[in-house]
């Protein structure tokens, strides 16, 4: 064979070749192409789990996306153990994780371990579960100010079941403790639930969990709200004010969303953004929000990030200040 034509067919070969990856790259499958998995921090049956199931499974029936979403626990530490697990996912879209934004900002100064925002893309924000400053209903506390009263005048004589040392309830205990110079007694449990039955049982006087968890009991008149950490009063409670209302500048939230890995491609994160803003609009999420008692405020990722970049410094000073921060 001449030299000439073994050029030819040399160049003739890596224009096909070169044919052929174009003619891949062009037809290659948009994302996903595999199944999504959705890694919650609690256990079965948890308030996170419960709603990152919930939305995945919306996702699933209304095909959102062309994949679909599996949920897989991963509790331990108050989203250190599952945080830890994403961030070290770095660039896969196919992992993201479900965060309660206050105990997920607080994770990397409770633990010390390297999980920060930088190692995360958020993805979406789908609104607050509010915290209710709630007794039982035959306690003699109707007002904020009954309840500061006593807690001024006899430091810690008013016993508060909290469900995790460090949370959102243990954060509104502290912020109002602040304001007021009243002083609680904190017993640290389990979760959230635990604290309820104890304040039920009469174990403890007071509780500050989820509005959602406590309403069940205020509908069979087993327990009062004397407040609400809202904004504004809430639709389902009308007659209970806000801690705002009642001289206390006090606003907290658990804040639930979803966030991945740092880095991945941005046709992933707009696929993501794009079901989850469907779920936010479907009639199954406005319906699932309402039953659950959640305050719906959807943010798509940009905006969930900067939301989460202003909450971190008085999560961070709470921490400190009550000694979690772990020390370097």
């Amino acid at each position: 064979m001449r030299f000439t034509e073994c050029v030819h067919m040399r160049n003739g070969l890596a224009l096909l070749i070169l044919n052929f990856c174009f003619f891949q790259a062009s037809h290659a499958q948009p994302y996903p192409v595999k199944p999504i998995e959705v890694v919650v921090h609690v256990n079965p049956g948890g308030g996170a789990d419960i709603f990152g199931r919930y939305v995945a499974n919306i996702i699933n029936k209304e095909k959102y996306l062309p994949q679909q979403m599996v949920v897989v626990n991963k509790p331990g530490g108050a989203h250190a153990v599952a945080a830890s697990y994403v961030a070290a996912k770095k660039g896969d879209p196919y992992t993201i994780l479900t965060v309660a934004h206050n105990t997920f900002l607080a994770v990397p100064t409770i633990s010390g371990l390297d999980v920060g925002l930088n190692k995360f893309t958020p993805l979406a924000f789908f609104g607050l579960d509010s915290q209710a400053v709630t007794v039982r209903a035959d306690a003699p506390y109707k007002s904020m100010k009954d309840l500061t009263d006593v807690a001024k005048a006899k430091p810690k004589s008013i016993t508060v079941g909290i469900g995790t040392i460090g949370s959102p309830a243990h954060m509104l205990g502290n912020l109002i403790e602040k304001q007021t110079g009243a002083r609680f007694n904190y017993i640290g449990l389990k979760g959230g639930g635990e604290s309820i039955l104890g304040v039920l049982g009469g174990n403890y006087q007071l509780t500050f969990e989820n509005i959602s968890e406590i309403m069940d009991h205020v509908r069979a008149k087993k327990l009062r709200v004397i407040s609400v950490s809202t904004e504004s009063r809430l639709p389902f409670l009308p007659d209970v004010p806000t801690l705002k209302e009642q001289g206390l500048p006090v606003v907290v939230g658990l804040g639930r969303g979803f966030v991945a890995p740092a880095g991945i491609p941005k046709e992933a994160r707009e696929a993501l953004e794009t079901a989850f803003e469907k779920v936010s609009r479907s009639a199954a999420w406005k319906d699932f929000a309402e039953k659950s008692v959640f305050t719906n405020r959807f943010m798509k990722g940009a905006e969930f990030g900067k939301f989460m970049k202003s909450e971190l410094p008085p999560i961070v000073q709470f921490a400190t200040e009550l000694g979690l921060a772990k020390k370097k």
